[in-house]
């Protein structure tokens, strides 16, 4: 679900990546939900360092038809992740 048509609002969010089993993940720091999308090059990075326990945490641009609220996406919301920096990776 990380692709989406056109969208018309961004936001600039601190986040946790991971990689999981069936999917990989965007947690927004302080939300209670996970979103799905795909970063290869951090995919890249956590299989180099173990990604069944290392994960990424940074600043993400997300981008969506409307995000008023970063913490209140869900899986089911449609995002395109427009980039990120400040990528710190950590052993969990």
């Amino acid at each position: 679900m990380a692709d989406v048509a056109r969208p018309n609002e961004c936001r600039v969010v601190r986040a946790r990546y991971s990689i999981g089993v069936n999917n990989d993940y965007l947690w927004v720091v302080g939300s209670k939900h996970r979103i799905v999308v795909v970063i290869k090059e951090l995919d890249r990075e956590l299989i180099a360092r173990g990604w069944e326990k290392t994960v990424a945490y940074g600043s993400f641009r997300l981008c969506a038809h409307q995000i008023r609220n970063p913490m209140l996406l869900t899986g089911k919301d449609r995002v395109l992740v427009a980039g990120y920096s400040n990528i710190s990776f950590v052993r969990e």
